[in-house]
């Protein structure tokens, strides 16, 4: 009688076969490893997170990272308010440049368009010391204005001791971030 069910059930399969086989598809199964280490590179504001993930993402190609949030903080924003067209930034980025003011950002859309992003920085006292600075050069409408922003950082995934290494040197060069071992988080 049990060959007979066995055989019998191979030949006719009852419709609750079939759909439990047609819901195990194999090729969708992903093995996660067990104690994935990640390496943690942070706290950036929204520009030095594109710019972290440029220079990362030409240093190590192969190496799968992503951009997670890190929080948020109080930063100070040193800008020059939106000017009318591209001609009147372009003329202020050039005195800029002839006064020796060279790391800057030139907003380029929404209602800060045609804006020139100065610096962003943690310290309202280092903020107002700038803003002090470039307007003894001649810039008089530069202003500060207080900003909510989330912080980002990069994730690597199981990264190598080069990668670690060389992760480290580029953390250097970030003002206000720093590089953490730590274990990855499952989704």
């Amino acid at each position: 009688i049990n060959v007979v069910y066995v055989i019998g059930g191979q030949l006719y399969p009852n419709d609750e076969n079939a759909t439990r086989a047609s819901m195990f598809n194999p090729e969708k199964i992903v093995l996660l490893p067990i104690d994935e280490k990640c390496l943690e590179w942070g706290s950036f504001y929204e520009e030095q997170a594109h710019y972290a993930e440029t220079i990362l993402s030409e240093m190590i190609s192969e190496q799968p990272y992503e951009l997670a949030e890190a929080g948020s903080t109080m930063m100070y924003w040193l800008y020059i308010p939106p000017l009318p067209n591209k001609e009147a930034a372009n003329r202020v980025i050039n005195k800029l440049r002839n006064l020796g003011i060279v790391s800057f950002r030139v907003k380029e859309n929404g209602e800060w368009k045609n804006a020139i992003s100065l610096n962003m920085l943690y310290d309202k006292e280092d903020a107002l010391k700038q803003l002090k600075e470039i307007e003894k050069k001649g810039i008089t409408n530069a202003t500060i204005e207080n900003r909510s922003v989330t912080l980002k950082k990069i994730v690597i995934h199981n990264p190598t001791q080069m990668i670690k290494e060389q992760t480290q040197k580029l953390a250097e060069q970030f003002d206000g971030t720093q590089v953490v071992q730590s274990q990855c988080e499952r989704l």
